[in-house]
């Protein structure tokens, strides 16, 4: 029988820089840090890029995000530069940082969220997803078993996918975790290889993670939280397994993080597949929501609960 072999897979969060270059340097960052504390944790890793154009000739829609949200910035922000306002407000330092990073970085949510931005960013992650699971698998025969790490947004879009991926009904019933035609092919092989086994989960590690305060984008989850239930996390792929001990769910959050949330109270927790650890990566509001990366906190917390 062949060996279950551990890969990293990591997806990144909003795109705030007006210049967007790729996001392999902070995988590696925090993969080094990692590794140094724990010898175990796979070599191998790779990582999804999304929201920007990474040099395509013929960019898809949600490749063309970061450039429509300079076009449209380079007209915002300057509006608001200009208003005039003399009261004494030392906070006003720190609004005007959060008010760019609120654009550049909220707009790219409120894409992922509508119907045609979310099928779009979720077909190319399935895309990427496969291929570097197939070059992979060409190298060593077997089922793998993937470590997802998402930072902010990207936490969101690996919780999506993992519903997709490892919800056990035939048609899930919710679809707002499914793409459209586009990337369909990709999306689906990808369920049929979690659902068969060949492709497994042994964590999810999210960090900066909004979920809790986006949790309810569909009519099924509104139901289901209005009636006092809880999300199960079974439908994610969130199982026990006695080789395995430790949370499932990792979920590293800071208080100086806006955006960061705890995610235990949102699910069903029985046999504590999710856990909340709270780390101190940066004292500074605009700053925490980035710093995971090369938090030494952040590596410790994850490399003792892999």
């Amino acid at each position: 029988m062949n060996k279950v072999r551990d890969l990293v897979y990591y997806i990144h969060g909003v795109t705030p820089r007006r210049d967007p270059a790729p996001h392999s340097n902070i995988y590696r960052q925090l993969h080094k840090g990692v590794r140094a504390l724990n010898a175990d944790w796979p070599d191998a890793f790779d990582g999804a890029e999304w929201g920007w154009n990474p040099g395509e000739e013929t960019p898809s829609d949600q490749e063309l995000l970061s450039q429509a949200q300079n076009q449209l910035g380079n007209r915002i922000l300057p509006a608001v530069s200009n208003a005039k306002d003399f009261s004494l407000n030392p906070s006003r330092l720190a609004l005007n940082q959060l008010r760019e990073i609120n654009f550049y970085g909220f707009s790219d949510m409120f894409y992922y969220t509508s119907d045609t931005g979310k099928d779009a960013v979720r077909s190319a992650i399935c895309r990427q997803l496969l291929k570097y699971i197939e070059k992979e698998s060409a190298k060593e025969a077997g089922p793998v078993r993937l470590t997802f790490i998402g930072h902010s947004a990207g936490a969101v879009i690996a919780f999506d996918l993992l519903f997709h991926l490892f919800h056990p009904a035939k048609d899930p019933y919710t679809s707002h975790c499914f793409v459209d035609n586009h990337g369909r092919e990709e999306s689906l092989k990808l369920r049929e290889m979690a659902q068969q086994g060949d492709l497994q989960l042994r964590r999810l590690i999210t960090f900066g993670n909004p979920l809790s305060a986006m949790a309810l984008r569909h009519s099924r989850v509104v139901e289901a939280v209005a009636a006092g239930e809880k999300l199960k996390p079974g439908h994610y792929g969130l199982v026990p397994d006695t080789n395995l001990p430790g949370p499932r769910w990792l979920n590293l959050w800071d208080l100086d993080d806006p955006l960061a949330w705890p995610v235990e109270p949102l699910m069903e927790n029985h046999n504590q597949m999710v856990s909340d650890v709270y780390v101190n990566v940066s004292d500074w509001i605009t700053k925490a929501h980035n710093a995971y990366w090369t938090s030494k906190a952040a590596h410790k917390a994850i490399a003792e609960r892999w």
